[in-house]
């Protein structure tokens, strides 16, 4: 009997203390202009009328290769909402808007000067976000700005510009959001929590302040922002998340499709001089901060910031909603604990694109949940570090970890096991010398 009571504490203490969950959405890039027919009504309706416009056309769901429309976009909240109808908030990780917005807008609106474009941009946006906000019940809505989120053009967000005064109302209305887009809150859900917000669009090396000044530095000023804020965090005894869309570090799509493979053609996701200043930070301030949660790569992926320890911080990718780089849509439902750790994650994903195309039921499915899946206590850089080296191990893993990185689409079989390596030494190798040396 003794035993048997040993063995039930065991099971007991195993088992992780949830304090809630939330909702991640990334990449969503939804598409209005989808249907020609109707974009001079969205253009001349506020965003409260934009669905009934929408559902007035004929849509039906995208193929791969193209962005999130709106019968995709509905089917997306409504398996939301059906697993988990009251999160303790959602979390976007930026494009919110969908790919070539103005070259499309122009070609399929009557009116389609500068002004009428910022108008439209700002209502696709609201439109998003209202409704995410209706799917789950008004929960607290936490957004970061992608490259494609812009009245200027991809990877043009103008500092102070008029898209960020037009989105602060339902994104964040804080001075810092009205200059580079980034924001600070205190977590929704915990206590001596706090969520930073950045916008990593202007460490990119393709950022360009064309609708600005072209000699302004946006990204010095962000990262200023961040050491004040982690400042004040350490300080006050609070716990940091980061939310973001660009990750720091290699940026393997590119360079596996670069033209010039070999030395020297690595692509890299920052500027050195940024990626090298927030990694500084990160150290510095290890201890405080916690979980990145990044996009942008539309796949299912981690990048490790330095040390495995438990509490060191590394980067969660979330996997897109857009199957425009051939992967299944998809989300996430993250568990949490009290202390701000993340306890578990489950991915969901359309299994059936092509087919609920062709008119049958959108078939949504959880695809896999971290801790059952790797067999590892709870996501952490400890955790992550595990599975890289897994990975490398066991050829087994690593099948799966690349099926799952494809979010189980018809894209993961087109890689053989000596190319995805190059997208497995981005995990943990941030520079490209490292990464050069990684894959060699």
């Amino acid at each position: 009997m003794q035993f048997c009571l040993g063995r039930l504490l065991l099971l007991t203490v195993a088992v992780p203390a949830i304090a809630g969950e939330f909702v991640w959405l990334s990449d969503i890039h939804f598409d209005p202009l989808a249907d020609p027919r109707i974009v001079d009504q969205l253009a001349a309706a506020e965003p409260a009328q934009w669905a009934a416009i929408l559902n007035s056309g004929s849509m039906k769901f995208p193929d791969f290769g193209h962005d999130t429309n709106w019968p995709l976009f509905v089917s997306l909240l409504q398996e939301t909402e059906r697993i988990e109808r009251k999160p303790a908030f959602t979390i976007v990780t930026g494009d919110l808007l969908g790919h070539h917005f103005r070259e499309r807008f122009n070609t399929m609106a009557a009116v389609h000067d500068d002004e009428a474009f910022r108008s439209f941009v700002r209502k696709t946006a609201e439109f998003v976000t209202l409704q995410i906000k209706q799917s789950s019940a008004g929960a607290p809505l936490i957004i970061a700005l992608g490259n494609n989120d812009s009245d200027c053009g991809d990877y043009a967000l103008q500092p102070s510009g008029p898209f960020l005064v037009d989105t602060a109302k339902f994104v964040s209305d804080s001075d810092s959001y009205k200059r580079y887009g980034s924001y600070s809150l205190k977590n929704p859900a915990l206590k001596r929590q706090r969520i930073l917000v950045l916008n990593t669009v202007f460490f990119s090396p393709k950022y360009h302040n064309v609708c600005g000044n072209a000699a302004d530095d946006p990204g010095t000023g962000e990262l200023a922002w961040l050491a004040s804020e982690l400042r004040e965090a350490e300080s006050q005894h609070d716990k940091v998340w980061l939310v973001y869309h660009i990750p720091p570090g290699v940026d393997a799509y590119a360079t596996t499709h670069s033209k010039q493979m070999g030395a020297g053609s690595v692509t890299l996701l920052w500027k050195e001089m940024y990626q090298a200043k927030f990694l500084s930070l990160l150290s510095q301030y290890q201890g405080v901060v916690g979980p990145n949660f990044a996009g942008h790569v539309h796949v299912d992926d981690f990048r490790l910031l330095g040390s495995a320890e438990k509490t060191s911080p590394f980067v969660v990718l979330g996997p897109a909603a857009s199957p425009i780089t051939g992967q299944n849509p998809s989300f996430r439902l993250v568990k949490f604990g009290a202390d701000g750790r993340l306890e578990d994650q489950a991915t969901y994903n359309l299994k059936n694109l092509i087919e609920a195309g062709r008119g049958e039921t959108p078939d949504w499915e959880l695809e896999y949940d971290f801790r059952r899946e790797w067999k590892l206590p709870e996501l952490n850089a400890q955790s992550y570090a595990k599975l890289y080296e897994s990975i490398a191990d066991s050829s087994e893993t690593a099948g799966r970890w690349w099926l799952l990185y494809s979010t189980s689409s018809p894209a993961a079989s087109s890689v053989t096991p000596s190319r995805y390596r190059q997208f497995y030494c981005a995990e943990e190798n941030l520079t490209a010398d490292a990464y050069e040396a990684c894959v060699k």
